[in-house]
C-alpha cells in the first residue's frame, strides 16, 4: 500500500510540475516573479527531478535574473533529461551568446531552427549573433529570413540595417531602420541607427532631427547622446556639443547587447 501511494504521489508531482511549467514559462514581467519561479521550480525540481520542463523554466528565470551561468547549467540539465526541450535549445543559445560563448549558442540555435524552421525570432536571434561574430553574409541571410517570415519583426528590419551599413550600402540601411521605426516607435536604437545614416550622408540637421526624437524616448542614451554631440559638432555648435559630450561621459553604457548598432557615427559604440 505505502508504494502504490508513494507512486500515486509521484504522478500527482509529475502533473504538478508540466502545469506549472507551463503556466510559468509565459515569461516574467518583474524580477519578483522570476524569484518567486526560481524559488517554487527549485521545490518542484526536489520532488520530481526527473521533470526536464521543470529545468528549462529554471533556466528561463535564472536568465530573467542576469545569472547566465545558473541557466546554461539548468537548460543543459533539461536537454540532458529530454533533447526535445527545444525551449531549453533556445535559452541556452541567448545566454551563451551574452556570456561570449557566440559559436556555442549558434550551435543551439541551429537546432531549434531545424526544429523550428518558421520562427522569425530564432532567425533574428541567431542574424544578431552572426553580426557579433561578424558573419555578414550569414547575418544578411538569416535576417533577410526572418523577415520574410515577419515582415513586421522591427528588431530583424533594424539589424538588417545594421548590416547593410556595415557594407556601406547607407540607402538600403536607412529604409531598414525606418520601417523599424513605422513598426516599432518605441524602438530607441533604431533611431540612433538612422540619425547615423543621415549624418554619414551629411545631413546634420535631418541627423539631429532624427536622434533628438530618440532621446525623447531615453533621454539617458550614452550612446545617442554622444551622437548628437558629434552632429552638433558637424553644425557648427561646438559649445552644446561639449556640454553634451561632458554629460554623456557620466552615464551608463547602453543596454543594447541584443540589439547591434552601427558604430560609425558616435563617439562611443556598442557590443558588436
Amino acid at each position: 500500500m505505502k508504494r502504490t501511494g508513494s507512486r500515486a504521489s509521484s504522478a500527482i508531482l509529475a502533473v504538478m510540475a508540466v502545469l506549472w511549467a507551463s503556466v510559468a514559462g509565459a515569461g516574467f514581467q518583474t524580477r519578483e516573479a522570476a524569484l518567486a519561479a526560481l524559488e517554487k521550480t527549485n521545490r518542484l525540481i526536489e520532488a520530481a527531478p526527473a521533470q526536464a520542463g521543470l529545468y528549462t523554466l529554471r533556466g528561463d528565470a535564472y536568465y530573467a535574473l542576469n545569472d547566465l551561468y545558473g541557466a546554461v547549467e539548468s537548460y543543459t540539465a533539461a536537454i540532458r533529461l529530454d533533447d526535445r526541450q527545444d525551449n531549453a535549445y533556445f535559452g541556452r543559445g541567448m545566454a551563451l551568446g551574452r556570456m561570449g560563448r557566440v559559436d556555442e549558442g549558434i550551435t543551439d540555435f541551429d537546432v531549434y531552427i531545424r526544429r523550428h524552421p518558421d520562427s522569425s525570432v530564432a532567425y533574428t536571434k541567431r542574424g544578431v549573433r552572426n553580426i557579433w561574430r561578424n558573419h555578414l553574409t550569414e547575418a544578411e541571410r538569416d535576417l533577410t529570413r526572418a523577415i520574410e517570415l515577419d515582415p513586421d519583426n522591427a528588431e530583424a528590419h533594424d539589424d538588417l540595417g545594421v548590416v547593410h551599413a556595415k557594407h556601406k550600402r547607407i540607402g538600403l540601411a536607412a529604409k531598414h531602420f525606418s520601417t523599424a521605426i513605422r513598426l516599432d516607435p518605441d524602438y530607441q536604437k533604431a533611431y540612433h541607427n538612422l540619425a547615423i545614416c543621415f549624418h554619414l550622408r551629411g545631413q546634420p540637421r535631418e541627423a539631429l532631427e532624427i536622434v533628438d526624437a530618440g532621446l525623447r524616448l531615453d533621454p539617458d542614451s550614452r550612446d545617442s547622446l554622444f551622437l548628437k554631440s558629434t552632429v552638433l559638432e558637424a553644425l557648427g555648435r561646438a559649445d552644446e556639443a561639449k556640454a553634451i559630450a561632458e554629460r554623456a561621459e557620466f552615464l551608463p553604457e547602453s543596454n543594447w547587447s541584443e540589439r547591434s548598432e552601427i558604430g560609425g557615427g558616435s563617439k562611443q559604440g556598442g557590443r558588436q
